[in-house]
């Protein structure tokens, strides 16, 4: 009777020089990665605790040295005066005396041009200005009886349509900051040859920044002295 063989040929086992080389080549190359991956990894973790180290022993002197008592050095000698630049000016008794005269000039200094202005911003439109006073009001001398009344520091005159206008026109002229003492002097209503109505007016008032008269002098009484005389008697 004849044997026969019944497996495959191709069953026994190949040898690595029968393997692909692109297989072996790519999984030598996966070898090498891994394992420069992991030298670099521990190189860089080792780098990292020395460094860490390092910034730990800092914090700690550090504080070491805060907790220390600094030492003040005393001072050897009176630092010297700093010497501006430019030297302040030095004032002396008469330039003061000159300047306190010029602080009270422009203190009692009147601003006219500002005072028409203000006027003419607040000016109603039925209102038509036939006269405009305006006096600087001067400073009474001290103990001196003055023989008629002060005229007003602003005298208006002019003419409107209506009682209302006037009454419009006083309560502007308040707005204005320079007038204080707004008053009405007269006021009159007439017809003209037509049959219109106008209302002639005159308002009076005092201009702000005026210098305020000097208190009165009291006057004082020359003081009185008694003697008594004793007469004697001799015998």
């Amino acid at each position: 009777m004849r044997a026969v063989n019944l497996l495959p040929r191709d069953s026994a086992q190949k040898s690595i020089r029968e393997e692909d080389p692109a297989v072996v080549v790519g999984s030598a190359l996966g070898v090498i990665v891994m394992i420069a991956l992991s030298a670099t990894f521990f190189n860089a973790h080792g780098k990292a605790n020395s460094e860490q180290k390092r910034l730990t022993a800092a914090r700690l002197e550090l504080a070491a040295f805060s907790q220390k008592p600094q030492a003040t050095h005393p001072k050897t000698g009176r630092s010297a005066p700093v010497t501006p630049i430019v030297p302040s000016p030095a004032i002396t008794g008469e330039e003061a005396s000159w300047l306190a005269a010029v602080g009270a000039t422009l203190a009692q200094r009147i601003a006219w041009d500002r005072i028409l202005r203000e006027v003419s911003l607040v000016m109603p439109d039925d209102i038509t200005l036939t006269a405009l006073t305006m006096t600087a009001p001067t400073a009474a001398v001290a103990g001196a009886v003055p023989a008629t009344a002060p005229a007003q520091g602003f005298v208006v005159s002019g003419s409107a349509y209506s009682y209302d206008g006037v009454a419009r026109l006083l309560s502007r002229l308040a707005l204005v900051p320079d007038l204080s003492n707004i008053t009405l002097a007269n006021s009159t209503q007439s017809k003209t040859t037509g049959g219109a109505v106008s209302v002639q007016f005159s308002i009076n008032a005092t201009v702000k920044g005026a210098p305020a008269p000097p208190a009165a002098a009291t006057p004082t009484l020359p003081a009185t002295t008694g003697t008594t005389a004793t007469a004697g008697v001799s015998s």
